[in-house]
């Protein structure tokens, strides 16, 4: 009898120890929450109200209100790291930046702002690095075409040994392992349409080797460069079009004052136009002076300088044009067909009714199309 009483006796005093020791969240929720805000541990602040809203009491005050308030520091929070982020890379500090976003996501898992913004952080920093690794291969490149030509020039100013044949060999084989490597961001340049990186590196990787694909590549920088030229001249010719005929169209609502006023417009346009194809004649950019040249005929400018300029154009576009067919027949002579079709076809351009240019492009690119043939079925044999 007396064990029972001693055990119930222990099982009271567990339990009032128990209850004792129980935290009141109702008299300082306020503070905890105003405390964890200041802290920034906007998740741990969340807690007290939501535990108030299930067991309401009057010292936590309005919930609602201070949800609000924690929501507002949530937001404000969020955009202080975006910029700080920002900032930081800005003076080049990635880590520092991403160290930001770690804390801060430390605090707020599930902040969609800040996910989002570390994952535009991320993709930022790998566009990063693969420019630092862009420009480290052009810099190596440079480098390696230079010693490379010294090294050439050396070997033939005097006999080499077999060791100086032996490190030129690995030197011509390192440089045309790296200029794989400029051609593959080369490619991918080409295939994004980025004409400037491509330019960089396409034509550094060709000195480095003569791989066809190499040459292939820069032949496709080639059309698309001038593809480029192509479409922003139809671009300017396509608003120049719009312009006028929206100046037509302003004309004809206008009275007789009006359309004299457009009249002189029209004739500082021409101005202009007539003084870019004096650029392009001075520059010798004969394809542009060509453009110009047609639409100020077209145009009927009556200006006796245009008229020189027009005469003196057509005679050096023909001067160039032979010029470019003896390079041209110097490369077919030499067996160097894809050069050859290159130089004619520039040509072409300035002289496109030129049907013995036209029968000399055809012509090699026969010989080419039956040399491929017969190097296959050359292969094919072996």
């Amino acid at each position: 009898m007396k064990s029972m009483v001693w055990l119930w006796g222990v099982l009271l005093l567990s339990h009032l120890t128990g209850c004792a020791s129980l935290p009141t969240l109702t008299g300082n929720a306020p503070d905890q929450t105003d405390d964890r805000r200041s802290q920034r541990a906007y998740g741990e602040a969340v807690a007290p109200i939501v535990d108030v809203e299930a067991t309401p009491s009057a010292d936590i005050g309005n919930p609602q209100e201070r949800q609000e308030r924690i929501n507002s520091d949530i937001a404000s929070y969020e955009e202080q790291v975006k910029a700080e982020a920002e900032r930081a890379v800005a003076a080049n500090g990635w880590e520092a930046a991403f160290a930001l976003y770690r804390d801060a996501r430390s605090r707020l898992p599930e902040s969609q702002p800040l996910q989002q913004g570390e994952q535009e952080l991320i993709r930022r920093h790998a566009e990063h690095l693969d420019k630092l690794e862009l420009e480290r291969l052009i810099a190596k490149g440079e480098w390696t075409l230079k010693d490379l030509d010294a090294s050439k020039v050396a070997t033939a100013n005097h006999a080499p040994g077999w060791l100086e044949q032996y490190a030129l060999k690995r030197k011509i084989a390192a440089a045309e392992e790296l200029a794989l490597e400029l051609a593959a961001h080369g490619k991918r340049a080409l295939e994004r349409k980025d004409l400037p990186v491509a330019q960089r590196v396409l034509p550094l990787a060709m000195h480095l080797s003569n791989a066809s694909e190499i040459k292939a590549l820069n032949a496709k920088l080639q059309e698309m460069r001038q593809e480029e030229e192509l479409r922003i001249l139809t671009e300017q010719q396509r608003l120049a079009d719009a312009q006028r005929a929206a100046h037509r169209m302003r004309v004809d609502q206008q009275n007789t004052t009006e359309r004299a006023t457009s009249k002189r417009q029209e004739q500082k346009a021409a101005q202009r136009l007539l003084a870019d194809f004096k650029k392009a004649c001075h520059e010798r950019n004969f394809v542009k002076a060509q453009h110009l040249g047609s639409r100020l005929q077209t145009q009927g400018v009556d200006d006796p300088e245009f008229d020189r300029l027009r005469t003196q154009l057509e005679s050096d576009v023909a001067t160039h044009v032979k010029h470019l067919i003896k390079i041209g027949v110097v490369h077919y002579s030499q067996q160097e067909y894809d050069e050859a079709i290159t130089v004619w076809k520039q040509a072409h351009v300035l002289d496109p009714k030129n049907e013995q240019l036209a029968n000399r492009i055809k012509r090699a690119t026969r010989v080419k199309d039956k040399l491929r043939t017969l190097r296959m079925k050359n292969g094919a044999s072996q």
